[in-house]
């Protein structure tokens, strides 16, 4: 039943976001037609801006859900009402704290801008719609949460998915009927808050003995917020920080071309770590007690997520660029070096996946605090940097940097440390293999791609499907040879174990 239950989160996840990712190509190139790249890079930077205001929340969303697992097994509902009514009162403060900074932020967003065409009052009042869709489902986590601790996390899934999908499509629709800005802006809101409505009124019918305004509140679930608010912040930073920093140093029109390379990234992005979560979170379940069988388990993962890393990276390296350049009919102009740099924070995104996993199974946050501060010091300080020199491939370069060094680099360290108890170079030496065969892949796809011409999307569709396809098994019997697809089997094993 857990089993059915976890497909059918991953389906509710994965199966809206691909539709949603598709529609949200459209919705870019209609942006850059019809409102123009300016408006889009606006609409890049209110995200961005937002994020970070958002800190305030501190990742406390994380530590509810954590509060949540103990009373839901003990089924004790008077805790569960108490710790929810807590909660409910605390996202809502935390909502209104939030538009209010987003209300003084407003008037100071034109003056960080570097040559627009936008007058400010037109900038402040957009910021300010753009913030209140954002604020809305801050009022709702409290019943999003519920959903998922009762593993029923599908049914906000359907509700949040289905809105996401719906106000891609209207706004689709509306770009095409000449719609200004600020009425898609309203459109936003609107939709957000009916699919939060929906979760609220669904929560509420399928869990009635539930109290969210119980006179006792429980706020222990905030004793959590000193460990995670460092790696919140170094996420937010290392995800955000280079759109800020474009728009301030480069301006919006650099923004739209770096937006659309990073819009294909992230969607990528998205697809694998709901893949990866689906799947690595029964690998984690799985983590036994013996040292050296979890070094193992470690091992394998790490043979397989570089497979996984290379056979996505070298075919996206060559395929970027045209896709673009077709799709977009020239309207944005393409730089090889950009897609090399989103290449390595995509290559580096997989390969780190089971890092990240160990540390969060162990519960080593306060071990990684120190990864987390140094990725955000270097990421801001070689942006800033390599931007003045080399501009937008320069700030993507930098993030790369940053999160190998830490993420990858240090990370490892406290896991060897910590869990394995074994010296960390020996995890590098032994990897060295697999980033000689990346690179010699990408040497080989250099050539083989360079003696095709991409006129349109059909061709282009066809011949990277082929080329990723040949890629993967020509690989795949190299990994073979190397005795690192032992992964394979462990993936047969734990699907046999799981029925």
């Amino acid at each position: 039943m857990r089993t059915k239950k976890t497909f059918i989160n991953f389906l509710t996840d994965v199966v809206p976001l691909i539709i949603s990712s598709l529609l949200g190509i459209f919705k870019l190139k209609l942006f850059i037609q019809i409102l123009g790249d300016e408006t889009l890079g606006l609409y890049q930077l209110f995200t961005q801006i937002m994020i970070y205001v958002a800190l305030v929340d501190g990742g406390i969303g994380n530590a509810l859900l954590y509060s949540l697992y103990k009373p839901n097994k003990e089924k004790n509902n008077k805790k569960i009402s108490s710790i929810l009514s807590a909660s409910k009162r605390t996202f809502s403060l935390i909502g209104a704290i939030i538009f209010t900074i987003a209300f003084l932020i407003s008037f100071l967003v034109p003056f960080f801008i570097k040559d627009t065409s936008f007058s400010n009052s037109f900038i402040t009042i957009t910021f300010l719609l753009f913030a209140i869709s954002n604020v809305i489902s801050y009022f709702f986590v409290p019943y999003q949460t519920i959903l998922e601790v009762k593993e029923k996390k599908y049914v906000a899934n359907i509700a949040l998915q289905t809105g996401q999908i719906a106000q891609s499509a209207l706004e689709i629709i509306l770009l095409l009927c000449g719609v200004s800005f600020i009425n898609i802006l309203c459109m936003h809101s609107v939709v957000k808050l009916l699919a939060n409505l929906a979760i609220l009124i669904v929560a509420k019918k399928m869990y009635p003995e539930l109290n969210y305004n119980e006179k006792e509140r429980d706020y222990s679930f905030l004793k959590q917020l000193k460990d995670l608010i460092f790696h919140k912040i170094n996420g937010l930073i290392g995800s955000n920080i280079d759109v800020l920093i474009i728009t301030y140093m480069l301006g919006l029109k650099a923004v739209a071309i770096y937006s659309t390379y990073n819009y294909i990234i992230n969607m990528l992005k998205e697809i694998l770590n709901k893949l990866s979560t689906s799947m690595l979170a029964i690998i984690g379940n799985k983590l036994v007690e013996s040292e050296e069988q979890s070094y193992s388990l470690f091992k394998e993962l790490r043979g397989m997520l570089f497979y996984v890393a290379t056979i996505i990276t070298t075919p996206l390296l060559f395929a970027i660029d045209p896709f673009i350049e077709i799709w977009y009919e020239g309207s944005i102009q393409t730089d090889f070096l950009i897609a090399i740099g989103f290449c390595m924070i995509m290559f580096i995104f997989v390969v780190k996946i089971c890092i990240n996993l160990f540390v969060n199974a162990k519960g080593l946050f306060k071990e990684t605090k120190k990864c987390a501060i140094t990725d955000t010091i270097v990421n801001l300080s070689l942006s800033i940097i390599l931007a003045h020199f080399i501009g937008i491939p320069g700030v993507i370069i930098a993030t790369a940097i940053s999160v190998f060094v830490a993420e990858y680099c240090m990370k490892t360290s406290v896991i060897y440390k910590e869990i394995f108890k074994k010296k960390v170079s020996s995890f590098h030496l032994e990897n060295i293999k697999f980033f000689v065969i990346f690179i010699i892949d990408i040497i080989i796809g250099y050539f083989i791609t360079n003696q095709f011409t991409f006129t349109n999307i059909f061709i282009w569709f066809l011949y990277f499907i082929i080329f990723t396809l040949l890629n993967a098994f020509i690989l795949l019997v190299v990994y073979k040879l190397l005795g690192e697809t032992k992964f394979i089997n462990r993936v047969k094993e734990l699907k046999k174990g799981e029925k």
